[in-house]
């Protein structure tokens, strides 16, 4: 799996769990926060693609991480 198709199944996630979303509006360099997800809505997302991936990173890891790129690619590092 490359790091493409990490993105489009967050970007999957980030539809479902923000309905007001696009993926048009979804792209590397944006922050979930940026797009309107809170804390819980961002926890989930994470958990959400995680379970897709069939992978277990603790929640945590992901603190210091800016964007949506910068977490496709630690997702995509840990398959």
């Amino acid at each position: 799996m490359n790091k493409d198709q990490v993105l489009e199944i967050m970007k999957s996630k980030m539809i479902d769990i923000l309905p007001d979303l696009t993926a048009e509006q979804i792209h590397r360099e944006a922050s979930m926060k940026d797009l309107g997800a809170n804390s819980i809505d961002r926890f989930d997302i994470i958990s959400d693609t995680m379970d897709e991936l069939n992978i277990k990173i603790p929640l945590l890891q992901f603190g210091s991480l800016k964007n949506i790129g910068e977490v496709v690619d630690f997702l995509h590092e840990n398959l």
